[in-house]
């Protein structure tokens, strides 16, 4: 079962195409008897031998799906979008319906039920795909670096801390019938399974088919002497840990059972079994002439003596016949193999793939048989494109392009690790609809029709290998472990051929990855070494840069600071290589800070390529036993056993159900390919600039909004004129001359938007926008009446009362704290519900984990004697009071016989106190009546210091309630920048409003950020009883630090000096 190294080398060396078989090498062709009560006998069971990885399983090849004739191939929807299923091919699904066992231990798990005749009648049943947890049985686990298994590969022990939460190997049965399809039974019939977990036996009607492991890998089973006419039945016993889960340690959800799509298809006994793609285009022509080669590998195992002819078809995007060509072969008694080239050589004016203009080819390829009879057809969508690196920079049909991707995962709320097609294009469509334009298939391979979407949409692919070691990498260092043991190899390179020879058709795909956070061992060495025998893309593998070895062509790194992006960028320490963040930007929770700053470094830069943001989605799922009860909430890590990470497993830019949050609305705008560069309001002059590497800018139209206080005056359209990609230009805008107030704020805005719609958005879709502003008040926009109404000043006891019959305020004349505050009978305030300074604010990338650091929660606050005064005709009050607290501060109040009360907050933060500072501000609280709300500030959606790009000045309205935002673990959240003026009132129009002269943020939550960091699920949160109101002169960044760079310098609170706002308070 061992493969030797110089076996293994002279492979790697020699092999160009996935011909030779890794079956024949590895294990032979034997089909080995198992025994018929259990999957352990006296020796070493297969999922505890890391040499043992699959057993008479197919070799891998690139994706097909076989049809009788052409005629039935072209008549098929998926002849056009092959990642339907389809509907005339020679192909029958086993998705559906399935008898299943469940099994707690494998070591005791019975294998009778694989009997031809065995009754299953009794069982029950799960749908396919599924994972097993989802459905009731076992138990989701997430787990981050380490194992729920002792690190002691290849052998599977439960940690003794966890053995009384989880069954010791949890095993899965299943079983179904199925009817083989008339004239099957004269056919070769592989069963396929598109990936499962963790590993397998297979038999059919009794028979022993094989073994495989490999989560995410294809693995095909040739069951034709199994087969029989009519009935027949398929047996799989699924283990859900085994050795290769030492090598599947991602960062997820763990699950198991048959998770992707199983299927059976047929094709002749004597066929074509492979087929690989390549092009060459010629850079004087601007790459549109060129030449294309198809190999085909043509499989006779039987060793019978054959003759087919096997023809190539090349049809342009519109279905015009371009090449042609037709070889016959003939095979001889006993030769099982052989291959065919055909090749192309003067194809010109072709149209070219890109993420941004994704035009596809189709090649059809078909057998006939001796007699000239269509056998077999099946068609593979291609792309002419031709990538390389060239100064650092990766280049694409002779234009550099910048990666603006995301890492995603398979997973779904409420079907775990299995992904259905209406999500799959869901993710892609709003990916696409963000300006993203590449994603890593992080941390293993997709289904293969999630590689026809992004052929068919736009997408660059880093196709991924199903490799993570990371608890075992700890434990043994950089070059130590599984990842330098010998016996491992074969089955670290196993995994990554058969990606790269299931992928390398796709066009999508422009870079293959040989894993993660797996060491710099020997064993990478080798998976380059066939992954460049194989194909010619780019290879990359952070691990190699992480551990100081050659073994990939990108310098990759994850969670850079700021400054690091600075140097590595331009090619500092880099080795000569491209700079590209494989992981940044950690989006857990509330995060995604500065974002701007990193993009600003990499298009500035002449080696930085761009990087992938950890990641797309939220991983949380419902919990199994309450969706049995109807009942939907999102759980999370440390809702289940084992060496969690708490809700690490959150750092999405879109929900678990895949809604926009505010983050991916930054990501859409820094990630935008067309640049505002500026505008002149006096000669009406927008400098545009055409960032895109493919695209002209006339396919968009130009939107303009004039606004006065975030209302639109003025507004108008205009086409665009002819931009070539990287081109720049000046367009005068059509907009009228008006007068502009001081006491008004005047803002242009610009929207860039499809003029057609696309396969991915409908027409009118913005896909660029910026705002400038024009003019901004200073100070307040209302004044005080010259004449107005005089106040009453008494004392109570220990309360001073400043009151008439328009406006009431009590203040604590111990404290200094504000306990009532009426316009007439309407309350502004709960009772002791007045300002006071408060430093708490908690979001998950405040520290590593989401951990809450010490710094997070409030100082105390010292009570203050207040001073106050009362002006000459009794027509003002003026109270301060000075309060000692982590950051000392001064809140002076204005109050006015008409109603008006001014607050003046100053703030004088010390130094030594600045690595605590989270806020300047201070915090209010309301009735909970108060429930509508409009502002004029930065939104609509929630924005900070360094996450406001998207966010644009206006007027908005909405509930408060509606300001929670949906995060799984509650956080501080709702904040807005750039406030100017806000009203609250309740459902009659009672209430107040406020303006701002000076910097200020707000936020108004139903809950207390303390009892959200308290919180650690959203549907455990109480029935709120009032609001919480805040101003914030400033409030720190988010930054990323929940994994990565904390908060940049620049968005620090500062740590000296005084920082002032003020509120205008007046009833509506």
């Amino acid at each position: 079962m061992k493969i030797s190294r110089r076996i293994l080398s002279i492979f790697i060396l020699f092999s160009s195409v996935c011909s030779i078989s890794w079956a024949t090498v590895l294990y032979g062709n034997g089909a080995l008897s198992m025994p018929s009560d259990s999957l352990v006998s006296g020796k070493r069971p297969y999922w505890e031998d890391e040499t043992v990885f699959g057993e008479n399983k197919e070799d891998g090849h690139a994706t097909f799906m076989p049809y009788a004739t052409t005629a039935l191939l072209q008549a098929d929807e998926r002849y056009q979008k092959p990642w339907l299923t389809p509907s005339q091919a020679e192909f029958l699904s086993l998705n559906g319906l399935w008898h299943f066992r469940y099994s707690p231990d494998t070591r005791t798990a019975r294998t009778d039920f694989v009997e031809d005749l065995f009754d299953v009648s009794a069982w029950d049943t799960i749908t396919v795909p599924s994972c097993w947890q989802m459905k009731g049985w076992d138990t989701p686990l997430y787990i981050n670096v380490n194992h729920i298994f002792e690190d002691n590969p290849p052998f599977i022990r439960i940690q003794k801390a966890y053995a009384s939460a989880v069954d010791p190997n949890p095993t899965g049965s299943y079983r179904r019938d199925f009817i083989l399809p008339t004239g099957w039974e004269k056919k070769r019939v592989y069963l396929h399974f598109d990936g499962l977990y963790s590993g397998a036996y297979v038999w059919v009607n009794g028979r022993y088919i094989g073994y495989t492991q490999g989560g995410n890998n294809d693995a095909e089973f040739d069951i034709s002497a199994a087969v029989r006419t009519g009935q027949n039945n398929v047996s799989i016993q699924v283990v859900r840990w085994t050795d290769a889960s030492y090598l599947e340690g991602q960062d997820m959800f763990h699950m198991s059972g048959l998770h992707r799509d199983v299927y059976l298809y047929a094709t002749p006994r004597t066929s074509i079994r492979d087929h690989y793609i390549t092009s060459k285009l010629h850079p004087e022509s601007d790459y549109t002439t060129g030449e294309i080669s198809v190999a085909v590998d043509m499989d006779n195992r039987d060793g019978s003596a054959a003759r087919k002819t096997v023809g190539i078809r090349l049809l342009d995007p519109k279905g015009k016949m371009l090449w042609e060509e037709r070889k016959q072969t003939r095979l001889s008694v006993g030769e099982q193999k052989q291959s065919l080239h055909f090749r192309k050589a003067d194809l010109r004016n072709l149209s070219l793939w890109t993420a941004e203009t994704p035009t596809l080819y189709t090649l059809i390829i078909t057998q006939w048989d001796e007699k000239g009879h269509e056998e077999l057809a099946f068609a593979t969508k291609y792309g002419f494109r031709q990538s390389e690196i060239r100064d650092q920079s990766v280049y694409l049909n002779g234009r550099k392009v910048l990666f603006k991707g995301v890492n995603t995962q398979d997973t779904h709320p409420l079907h775990g690790r299995s992904i259905d097609l209406p999500t799959m294009i869901k993710d892609i469509t709003m990916m696409k609809q963000a300006n993203v334009n590449t994603l890593r298939t992080s941390h293993y391979p997709r289904q293969p029709k999630m590689y026809a979407l992004c052929d068919y949409y736009g997408l660059y692919v880093m196709d991924e290998a199903d490799l993570e070691c990371h608890k075992n990498w700890d434990d043994h260092g950089e070059k130590g472990g599984i990842t330098n043991a010998e016996s491992w190899r074969a089955q670290y390179v196993d995994r990554t051929v058969r990606m790269v020879c299931r992928d390398r058709n796709h066009p999508s795909v422009l870079f293959w990855s040989l894993g993660n956070e797996s060491g710099g061992g020997e064993n990478f060495r080798h998976t380059y070494a066939a992954v460049r025998a194989l194909d010619s893309r780019i290879i990359h593998y952070e691990g190699a840069t992480r551990g100081g070895t050659e073994y990939t062509d990108l310098h990759s790194v994850m969670y850079p600071s700021l400054a690091q992006v600075q140097a590595g960028a331009n090619g500092r320490g880099t080795e000569g290589k491209p700079y590209f963040m494989c992981e940044y930007a950690h989006a857990m929770g509330n995060g995604v800070g500065n974002l701007q700053d990193y993009w600003d470094i990499i298009e500035r830069s002449s080696a930085g390529i761009g990087g992938c943001i950890w990641d797309w989605v939220d991983q949380a799922i419902y919990d199994p036993s309450e969706i049995k009860r109807g009942l939907y909430r999102l759980h999370t890590g440390y809702d289940y056993p084992g060496p969690h990470q708490g809700n690490f497993v959150n750092n999405g830019l879109v929900t678990a159900d895949r809604s926009w949050t505010p983050k991916l609305y930054e990501v859409k705008k820094v990630y935008q390919h067309v640049k505002f560069d500026a505008y002149d309001s006096k000669s009406k002059l927008l400098s545009l600039r055409n960032a895109y590497s493919f695209t002209d800018l006339n396919r968009f139209g130009l939107r303009f909004k004039l606004l006065s206080d975030g209302c639109v005056i003025e507004s108008g359209e205009m086409d665009l004129p002819e931009l070539p990609a990287g081109e720049k230009t000046a367009l005068r805008i059509p907009v009228a001359d008006i007068p502009m107030y001081s006491t008004r704020d005047y803002h242009i805005n610009f929207e860039l938007f499809l003029r057609e719609a696309t396969t991915w958005a409908d027409k009118g879709h913005t896909v660029a926008s910026e705002q400038f502003t024009l003019a901004q008040r200073e100070g307040f926009a209302s004044l005080l009446p010259e004449r107005m109404p005089t106040l009453q000043v008494t004392t109570e006891g220990d309360h001073l009362r400043i009151a008439n019959d328009r406006v009431q305020l009590v203040f604590d004349l111990h404290t200094a704290e504000l306990i009532r505050w009426n316009y007439g009978d309407c309350p502004v305030i709960v009772p002791k519900g007045g300002p006071v300074y408060d430093n708490f604010r908690w979001v998950e990338n405040d520290s590593p984990y989401g951990s809450i650091p010490p710094g997070a929660p409030a100082s105390q606050v010292q009570p203050a004697v207040p001073s106050y005064e009362v002006n000459a005709d009794s027509t003002r009050v003026t109270l301060t009071a000075s309060h000692h607290a982590l950051c000392p501060y001064r809140l002076t109040y204005y109050i006015y016989g008409d109603g008006t009360v001014d607050i003046r907050a100053d703030f004088t933060p010390e130094k030594e106190q600045a690595d605590k500072l989270r806020r300047l501000g201070i915090k209010m609280y309301l009735p909970l009546q108060m429930d509508r709300i409009e502002y004029l500030a930065r939104g609509p959606h929630e924005n900070y210091v360094d996450r406001r790009q998207s966010a644009f000045f206006g007027l908005y309205s909405d509930r408060v309630s509606h300001m929670v935002e949906s995060y799984v673990r509650p956080q501080s959240m709702g904040n807005r920048t750039g406030l100017r003026a806000l009203t609250l009132t309740d459902e009659s129009g009672r209430g107040i409003r406020v303006e701002v002269s000076g910097q200020v943020d707000f936020s108004i939550l139903p809950y207390d950020d303390e009892v959200l960091a308290q919180t650690r699920h959203r549907w455990e949160l109480s029935a709120p009883t009032h609001h919480i109101l805040r101003f914030d002169y400033m409030q720190r960044g988010l930054g990323n630090g929940s994994c990565g760079p904390g908060t940049a310098p620049a968005y620090l609170c500062p740590s000296s000096g005084t920082y002032s706002f003020e509120l205008r308070f007046r009833p509506h």
